[in-house]
């Protein structure tokens, strides 16, 4: 599968799982979530700061290390938040173009990576 060490691939699965289990309890029973994750409403701005940095950094670490697999991986993922969240507010009544912009933009990257990739789409 890979190269990984095995003990990384576990602790990684692990974490993975534990990010899906957030998931799940935020859609499910989002006070749960917030008791479980220990964030308050007061906090959450600050919350929001550190996720947009932490997205940052992983878009330009995917741009910066230049593999067309990575990029168009990375900002396929990247693009799902604001599609929902476009989606949330459009559903609501609310404004929700600054959302789907950047889910736009990001599915262009990510296509035009693809197109990148070596016999991508050969069978």
């Amino acid at each position: 599968m890979n190269d990984l060490p095995l003990l990384m691939v576990l602790l990684g699965g692990a974490l993975t799982l534990t990010v899906v289990y957030l998931c799940t309890i935020f859609w499910v029973a989002p006070e749960k979530g917030m008791a479980f994750a220990t964030h308050r409403p007061e906090g959450l701005q600050q919350v929001m700061v550190n996720r947009y940095f932490g997205i940052f950094m992983v878009m330009g670490g995917a741009l910066y290390y230049g593999r067309p697999e990575v990029v168009a991986f990375v900002f396929a993922v990247t693009g799902l938040s604001p599609l929902h969240d476009a989606w949330i507010y459009y559903r609501l009544g609310q404004p929700y173009q600054k959302h789907l912009i950047p889910a736009a933009l990001s599915a262009v990257v990510a296509i035009w990576a693809f197109t990148l990739i070596p016999n991508a789409g050969a069978v």
